[in-house]
């Protein structure tokens, strides 16, 4: 059975285009918003989205670019639902990278044909004769306009031939000195991998983070390798602090960028959110999470990864720690005028970021909703899905059950609204209770000089 992701905000339209969809044999998904579709289609990979264009907020034509920019999404068809009175829809839609439109007010009988057309997989000669289709190379070429050349993104199946000589040469040393011992995991522009300094007394593991352009553009080049290299000189600054994993080396090397550094021997806080913890517990996450993000912003930088996997309960003292530096998401949102992937860096972990961030424009306190939902998740016990519903319906004050003060400290961490939240960690930081907030130690010692 297909499965049809249909988003628009038209309640009349929404149900009746349902219904005959189920009424065909589809498993039909349903969204009222972008922010909802872009998930949903992330989560679900449905076979195709029918997406109606005016949406409030981030509209359909931008929801569509986002999910065609999107590795986990580009190769889903979708059809876009357009007003009949606008003109150039064809144009739009092209651009857009659409596979197919509709005009509204719908005409079934028309529409389901395309959308049959669509899940058969129609050949491109079947298609011209029939509905005008769109190939994904034009659409991408399209979206890739400000680029003189261009490759598609890779899959994950196809990352790792990016590098053949760091994994298939047991005699070729990364700059001379890091030996790769395994890929822990696959990006969409890279990998991560655990190796060994070899020019240390006693070899040390660290963590080899790589970057690859997925398009071949000197100037884009250029930009990142600047980028970079400021990049790197924040982090090794900040990252002398205890509760952020130091950086260590960076370089470039046939044509990709690496940074190191230290492995930190611990567990992620992925494992602990599965049950409920107490609020003492809770707050004292609060103070750690909001801890490691605070250098970051007193360098006016916004983290922009702030999730479970970012962060680590070290093994020698129990401390949290931050292992992953956000680097290539903020430095991909500062390329948004050069390139469409970016969107599908922002997207990654959508669940425990707030829709300025996933439409392209994260704030500092955009960190701090994120640190929010998974301190309300260790607390509660429940999916970020279901606290996303429960926050946005006003019901916190049923769900946390403690004294006003840390009912509406979680209430602004975790608004929809970015200019409710706190401005920034250092703010956030000075709202918790002090009778809970563990000694001061020479990281808070450090911030405080």
């Amino acid at each position: 059975m297909s499965t049809v992701l249909l988003v628009g905000n038209n309640a009349l339209n929404r149900k009746m285009l349902e219904r005959r969809l189920r009424h065909c044999g589809y498993h039909v998904l349903v969204a009222t918003d972008s922010d909802q579709g872009v998930v949903l289609a992330i989560e679900h990979q449905p076979d195709l989205i029918i997406i109606d264009t005016d949406l409030p907020g981030i509209d359909g034509w931008q929801s569509i670019k986002i999910l065609k920019a999107s590795v986990a999404t580009m190769d889903i068809p979708v059809l876009a639902l357009t007003p009949k009175t606008k003109t150039g829809n064809w144009k739009t839609a092209l651009e857009a990278g659409c596979n197919d439109y509709d005009t509204k007010p719908i005409v079934l009988k028309s529409l389901l044909a395309k959308v049959e057309t669509l899940l058969r997989g129609t050949s491109p000669a079947e298609a011209e004769a029939t509905t005008p289709q769109f190939s994904r190379v034009d659409a991408l070429n399209s979206a890739f306009s400000t680029l003189q050349s261009r490759s598609s993104p890779h899959t994950l199946s196809q990352i790792p031939s990016q590098i053949p000589t760091i994994l298939q040469s047991s005699s070729r040393l990364l700059n001379n000195r890091y030996e790769i011992i395994q890929v822990l995991s696959n990006g969409s522009f890279g990998q991560c991998m655990l190796a060994k300094d070899l020019t240390v007394d006693s070899p040390s593991s660290v963590i080899i983070n790589t970057f690859k352009l997925p398009v071949n553009n000197p100037a884009l080049l250029s930009l990142v390798r600047s980028s970079l290299e400021s990049e790197m000189s924040f982090l090794e600054v900040i990252s002398r602090h205890d509760d952020i994993a130091t950086c260590l080396d960076y370089f470039e090397q046939d044509d990709t960028f690496y940074w190191v550094q230290a492995y930190v021997a611990g567990t992620s806080l992925t494992q602990e959110l599965g049950s409920a913890q107490s609020m003492g517990f809770v707050l004292k996450l609060t103070h750690s999470l909001l801890s490691t993000v605070h250098p970051f912003h007193q360098g006016q930088m916004v983290h922009c990864e702030c999730h479970p996997d970012s962060f680590v309960r070290r093994q020698s003292d129990g401390r949290i720690v931050l292992v992953q530096y956000g680097l290539l998401k903020r430095m991909l949102v500062n390329f948004r005028s050069h390139s469409l992937p970016y969107r599908q860096a922002l997207l990654r972990q959508g669940q425990y970021q707030p829709a300025e961030q996933r439409a392209g424009n994260p704030q500092f306190n955009s960190d701090i909703y994120s640190i929010g939902m998974i301190v309300l998740q260790s607390l509660t016990g429940q999916t970020p899905e279901w606290l996303v519903e429960v926050s946005g319906q006003g019901n916190l004050t049923d769900l946390v059950k403690a004294d006003a003060q840390i009912v509406k400290l979680f209430e602004r961490m975790v608004s929809p609204n970015h200019h409710l939240r706190f401005a920034s960690a250092s703010e956030a930081l000075a709202s918790l209770p002090l009778g809970l907030i563990p000694k001061e130690s020479a990281y808070q010692q450090a911030l405080s000089s």
